[in-house]
């Protein structure tokens, strides 16, 4: 019997009582027996586009834009993330293979930071559209353009994330773009895609909003009708009524009806032309009353309040950073920003490695041997002065325990995390 069929059906003991022993074939050294999600089904996936996960349709990917640039809560979350992220970083050479290397590095990594973008901005800007899209949908994509030479990087462009799609080939992961309904195959060496909270198997990041669609869904509707009941509430209105005299002696019922209607029309007609200056006078069989605008509006307050706490939260922030402080201490406030900060070195270990892989690629172009590490930059704190002190005592814990013997210089520098 095959080995590979004894291994399946688990039956590895050798006759004639010997130790069981487990056959394994040679493919499964190489090769992991699980499959991802969108194959598992037979439905001919190998042959389709990976699927956004929970089968949300890809227009999804439009509605989260429109979102952002049309629902005030969304535009400034998304305005607040990227502010956040944007602590800027530092680059150092590390292990060059001489001096001059070294310094050939730092100026063609200065060098290709003013081109990316198109000269746009240069990587300033080319992050800018990174976490804009990273905190849109869920993802952000890049394209490397090299030099007709092939000797240096030319450009890095954005790649709409919307129109990216992924097959699962046998060489891995391909992705293709739709370009006006066709198929266009990336350069899978050259094309850069970060995926935020990935699921599972899938190649996908996943958008923040798109818990809060039903939620934004109710709030405009809420705004909607708040705006129509303050106004309402919020101006005082005249109430007419009109007492319709008796019939004529010898009218007719259809002539009473006309002539009462007629009346009633004229009377509505120099109400509506009435100026805000002019006075009204009729028969006594006209009252007028004045409706006050004095209708409670709290409780659309409340509701729009806590339909606006869904959104903060579905939009992984803290209410304040959006101007919202339910506590009465800096405490809460800080313990929120805190909160916040770790969010953002999460973040932005994710465009540690983007940085990392652009620039250690335009390195290995270059004549001699040298490698890129960015160090991305932490937001402050807000209390600098209690911070500084921390510091300090960290610097001075440090110094006591290389001093006694128990960490050396290097061990020190990375305890402090400056090596």
């Amino acid at each position: 019997m095959p080995g590979w069929l004894d291994w399946l059906r688990g039956d590895g003991a050798e006759q004639g009582g010997g130790q069981r022993t487990e056959s394994f074939p040679s493919s499964s050294r190489n090769k992991s027996l699980s499959m991802p999600e969108d194959a598992s089904g037979l439905r001919g996936a190998m042959l389709d586009f990976v699927g956004l996960s929970n089968e949300t349709p890809f227009y999804m990917l439009q509605v989260y834009r429109f979102m952002r640039d049309a629902i005030p809560d969304i535009s400034d979350a998304v305005w607040t993330w990227k502010r956040l992220c944007q602590t800027g970083f530092d680059v150092a050479i590390a292990e060059p293979s001489s001096e001059l290397a070294e310094q050939r590095a730092l100026r063609l990594l200065k060098e290709l930071d003013r081109r990316v973008n198109s000269g746009d901005g240069g990587m300033e800007g080319l992050l800018e559209v990174f976490y804009t899209s990273l905190f849109t949908y869920g993802a952000a994509a890049f394209e490397i353009v090299l030099t007709q030479s092939r000797e240096s990087i030319f450009d890095v462009v954005p790649v709409d994330v919307w129109t990216v799609r992924f097959r699962r080939e046998k060489s891995g992961l391909q992705p293709y773009q739709i370009q006006d309904g066709k198929e266009v195959r990336l350069p899978k060496d050259r094309f850069v895609y970060v995926g935020l909270d990935r699921d599972g198997t899938n190649p996908y990041g996943r958008s923040m909003l798109r818990s809060i669609p039903f939620v934004v869904k109710i709030q405009q509707r809420l705004i909607e009708d708040m705006a129509k009941a303050t106004h309402n509430a919020g101006w005082a209105k005249l109430h007419v009524q009109y007492a319709p005299d008796g019939k004529r002696r010898g009218e007719t019922q259809e002539s009473y009806e006309s002539r009462i209607g007629k009346n009633f029309e004229q009377l509505r007609s120099r109400l509506n032309d009435l100026e805000t200056d002019q006075n009204l006078v009729t028969y006594d069989n006209v009252a007028v009353d004045l409706i006050k605008g004095d209708q409670r509006s709290q409780l659309f307050y409340e509701n729009h309040k806590a339909i606006e706490e869904q959104v903060i939260t579905g939009t992984h922030l803290m209410p304040i950073l959006l101007g919202r402080n339910y506590g009465t201490t800096e405490t809460y406030g800080t313990a929120q920003f805190e909160i916040i900060n770790r969010h953002v070195e999460s973040v932005n270990r994710c465009v540690k490695t983007f940085l990392e892989r652009l620039y250690n690629f335009e390195l290995a172009l270059m004549w001699g041997s040298a490698e890129a590490r960015v160090r991305m930059r932490s937001n402050r704190t807000v209390d600098v002065l209690k911070e500084a002190n921390a510091r300090g005592q960290e610097i001075a814990n440090a110094v006591a325990l290389r001093d006694e013997g128990f960490l050396t210089q290097e061990a020190a520098g990375v305890e402090l995390g400056v090596s």
